[in-house]
């Protein structure tokens, strides 16, 4: 079921979501089935996104002067909505690796790099996490990346890495001064066609097939010093910022599931008959669909929320924690009711259901999984360990 798209009180962001919605409702979910039993990646889909200026919000132009945060958010809501695994590259090549390469990079680095990732005709990855690492993202990091003359050796291995088998250019963070802890940790530039690079996809089923996931072996892969991004033992404070951009965007992407979820129940309770009634007429029925619909709402206040601060100047550590924390959450519960309501043709493949579960626990473990989320969260109200304590301003409020 296709309902109204809410208002966002800004003609513009209202007119770029109707532009998304109206993108998605012909040219991928018509095909879902059919992108997903070929099997192959849909590159054609991110050049077309590419086109549309999708991965561009946070990139001002001529064009759209008024592009940002809010629009970031906009659109990985209604791609989400569409079809969940197509609004990956809202990540990849709309916040964390552009946003990243805009944010620490040189000159030079920008200019190599992020109007191709923006247009789609280069796709990006971020390596970040390893196989032994889990949520000890750096404490636990083991690739390393050893001076050698002008250069750098990277030596290791980062797992769950999406899009890494089609890449062309990866993110990677690695020790390069493992005695000081995470202020020994860099960030580098990475071409994927890079010698003594081996990628292997990492078999999710439950996923499908049109968001890829892998693990990278490096095996002294020689980059140069210029490859760095930002200084050297800059990686920890690039890393947090990737991951601050990566929270309000898996935020926007929970809201726009648990949105789908939710029109998708009502629709299928208000039209499957089942004692003689419709079974939207039920009260358990009834305080489901009560219960996503105010949870949609509570969680697209917090969603903007943390996208108008960004778009003020603030790097909202405290805001997008919150939002992709409650946002991922209340998209499982969505998502877990949603197939309730449908009962066994919740397990059909006529129908996205099966989909929105597996793609709700995703994002309920992507960009720092719930409890971790929940820790920082009390030890912020506890004042123990406040999340703005590294808040710095934004670069210009907008990358450009």
């Amino acid at each position: 079921m296709v309902r109204p798209i809410p208002s966002y009180g800004d003609e513009a962001l209202d007119a770029l979501a109707g532009m998304v919605r109206d993108f998605g409702l012909k040219e991928i979910r018509p095909r879902f089935r059919e992108l997903e039993d070929a099997g192959e990646f849909p590159r054609d889909l991110y050049l077309r996104m590419g086109e549309l200026g999708l991965f561009s919000c946070c990139f001002p132009s001529e064009e759209s002067p008024e592009a940002g945060y809010r629009a970031l958010a906009v659109v990985a809501e209604q791609l989400a909505y569409v079809y969940p695994p197509i609004s990956a590259p809202m990540n990849l090549q709309a916040a964390t690796v552009p946003l990243t390469i805009a944010n620490w990079g040189t000159p030079e680095q920008v200019g190599a790099y992020v109007p191709g990732l923006t247009a789609g005709r280069f796709l990006g990855c971020n390596a970040m996490t390893e196989p032994d690492g889990g949520s000890d993202l750096l404490g636990a990091m083991r690739t390393r990346a050893e001076r050698d003359g002008g250069d750098y050796l990277i030596t290791g291995a980062k797992m769950w890495i999406t899009n890494a088998n089609v890449a062309d250019l990866a993110v990677v963070y690695a020790k390069t001064d493992p005695a000081a802890g995470h202020r020994g940790v860099s960030a580098f530039l990475v071409p994927m066609d890079a010698a003594g690079i081996a990628v292997d996809r990492v078999p999710c089923r439950v996923l499908g097939k049109l968001m890829p996931t892998n693990m990278i072996t490096f095996d002294r892969v020689r980059v140069p010093a210029s490859a760095l991004l930002g200084a050297a033992g800059d990686g920890f404070k690039v890393a947090m910022s990737a991951m601050d951009f990566g929270r309000l965007t898996v935020a926007a992407r929970s809201l726009g599931l648990a949105q789908a979820c939710l029109d998708s129940a009502v629709e299928y309770a208000g039209e499957r008959e089942a004692f003689g009634q419709k079974i939207g007429g039920f009260q358990m029925i009834k305080k489901q669909i009560a219960d996503m619909t105010c949870e949609v709402a509570a969680a697209r206040k917090l969603v903007w929320d943390a996208a108008v601060k960004y778009d003020e100047g603030t790097i909202p550590t405290r805001e997008s924690s919150i939002a992709k924390y409650y946002a991922a959450e209340i998209c499982n519960r969505a998502a877990q009711a949603c197939a309730e309501i449908h009962g066994g043709y919740a397990f059909s493949d006529e129908l996205p259901i099966s989909v929105y579960l597996n793609y709700a626990k995703l994002w309920q473990t992507g960009e720092g999984s719930a409890n971790i989320q929940a820790v920082l969260i009390a030890d912020d109200a506890l004042g123990w360990k406040p999340m703005d304590r590294h808040r710095r301003p934004s670069f210009a409020g907008r990358a450009g």
